[in-house]
């Protein structure tokens, strides 16, 4: 395997990681909630304009730089297991890595 090879695998299980997380979820309460669809819409179009139209290893990157950050001021993933209508902005926008991962 070429190196190339071994970075995409990487950024696939990483972002695969995320979706088991943050991503499926996060998805199913987008669906029978509308203001936290609109509000990762919004993260997506932020994600976009600062990053294109990520490859996957970028968007692992970002996903995992943004989670360091966020971690490291006391944001858990777990908040979002008492329900997404009050998550965070970490949340939000890791679940918009999600939906960009996805759509990939």
């Amino acid at each position: 395997m070429d190196l190339k090879h071994h970075v995409t695998a990487a950024a696939s299980l990483a972002l695969a990681q995320w979706s088991q997380r943050l991503g499926a979820a996060g998805m199913e309460a987008m669906r029978s909630l509308p203001g936290l669809a609109a509000a990762v819409d919004q993260h997506v179009m932020q994600i976009r304009e600062t990053l294109g139209r990520p490859r996957p290893e970028v968007l692992a990157a970002y996903a995992d730089g943004v989670a360091d950050t966020v971690t490291a001021r006391g944001w858990n993933a777990d908040e979002t297991a008492a329900g997404w209508d009050r998550a965070s902005w970490p949340s939000v926008h890791l679940l918009a890595v999600c939906v960009l991962a996805e759509r990939a």
